[in-house]
């Protein structure tokens, strides 16, 4: 079934969609590449934009379990999407665009599958230009090496900034870097 139009991406335009619904989602797909312009989950209550809310994209379920749970423990942010992938992060923060609800801060790896932190926060920016949206301030979370490459694609990404994960999988030690991202993260990004 083909509708009005929306932006896709891929295409570079205005494009008509089409509405598919499978395994409990509503899927908007471009019509002409096939490309998904937003996805809604059926069974669950769409939210207003009233309280705050932030994204997470890390492949490590430990560490996506991790940061979401203490965001909201903290009471940082009052809703929290985490995915496992960068092509998942652009896919959610494309509804939130297209629902007009502002997103307080993007938490994302830079090694992931599917698509890299690098290629999703240089697509989210894509996104908010098309929408003349303000910039979602992004953190990204990573234990690559903070090179002048990075610092310069971190430039172009503005407000952009990096907070090392470690390398060190042991918990306590993952759970020490989380509480340093989440004060990095408070003190910058929560309401007051």
């Amino acid at each position: 079934m083909v509708e009005s139009k929306k932006y896709c991406l891929c295409c570079g335009e205005g494009v008509p969609y089409n509405v598919v619904v499978r395994h409990e989602r509503r899927e908007l797909t471009c019509a002409y590449c096939g490309f998904t312009l937003g996805v809604e989950n059926l069974w669950e209550e769409m939210k207003g934009s009233i309280g705050s809310y932030a994204i997470i994209a890390e492949d490590s379920k430990l560490t996506r379990v991790l940061l979401k749970e203490l965001l909201l423990k903290k009471e940082i942010v009052s809703e929290v999407t985490a995915v496992s992938n960068g092509l998942d992060l652009v896919s959610e923060y494309s509804r939130y665009l297209n629902d007009d609800i502002r997103v307080s801060f993007a938490i994302i790896d830079l090694n992931m599958p599917v698509m890299d932190g690098l290629t999703a926060a240089r697509t989210l920016r894509v996104l908010e230009e098309k929408k003349n949206a303000p910039k979602v301030p992004i953190v990204f979370f990573s234990s690559v090496k903070a090179d002048e490459g990075l610092k310069r694609q971190m430039e172009l990404l503005a407000p952009a900034n990096y907070v090392n994960k470690g390398s060190d999988s042991e918990p306590e030690k993952l759970a020490h870097r989380v509480q340093g991202l989440l004060n990095f993260v408070s003190q910058r990004y929560q309401k007051a």
